[in-house]
């Protein structure tokens, strides 16, 4: 990514990190995700903490746009997740940053797909410091090199993860609802 326009940025806010008075619930605040709210490529909104809407107007460099990738710096080092529409203007804390891809040239939905594959772990996990705390500092991702195609080529192969995770998705869910009907079956036969 070394030689790109796209754009990094961290949520390190130093002193205006929010404090507890700062906080606020899922009705009245902003999403503020951590680690735990990147899973499998997604950014999960279960068990987010929440800042006030003055708190989120006030930390603009955690803002998140369509097509952004939120990729964990501290903590869980390698997890990512594709910033979607429903998750336009959540903000990201310290443990987290974000890459913008310069839409002229990258998807960022391509550049997701590649940093989850094998190759794209073993480049960001590569590239992490520090001993007893791992980061990845952001410098350091700017050296991961991406196979980089055609934006059209991008966007077919975007899709075509895409609508594999879809399908994997489809596969649990069902799978999941037949472990449940024979639980149920289980427990009506053997009372």
């Amino acid at each position: 990514m070394g030689e790109t326009n796209s754009y990094f940025t961290d949520g390190n806010y130093g002193e205006s990190y929010p404090k507890e008075s700062e906080l606020s619930d899922k009705e009245n605040g902003v999403p503020f995700l951590r680690g735990s709210n990147l899973r499998n490529g997604e950014l999960i909104e279960d068990n987010a903490n929440y800042i006030t809407k003055e708190k989120h107007a006030e930390l603009t460099s955690g803002h998140l746009v369509e097509d952004d990738i939120v990729l964990a710096v501290r903590g869980s080092l390698g997890a990512l997740g594709y910033v979607k529409e429903e998750n336009i203007d959540w903000n990201i804390n310290s443990q987290l940053a974000v890459i913008r891809t310069d839409k002229s040239e990258l998807s960022g939905k391509f550049l997701a797909q590649f940093l989850l594959s094998w190759r794209g772990q073993k480049e960001l996990l590569s590239r992490n410091t520090g001993t007893a705390l791992k980061q990845l500092p952001i410098k350091q991702l700017k050296d991961v090199p991406v196979p980089i195609v055609n934006l059209d080529e991008q966007k077919e192969i975007s899709a075509l993860f895409t609508s594999i995770d879809n399908l994997i998705a489809a596969t649990q869910s069902r799978l999941s609802s037949l472990e449940l009907l024979k639980k149920a079956l289980l427990q009506d036969l053997f009372i």
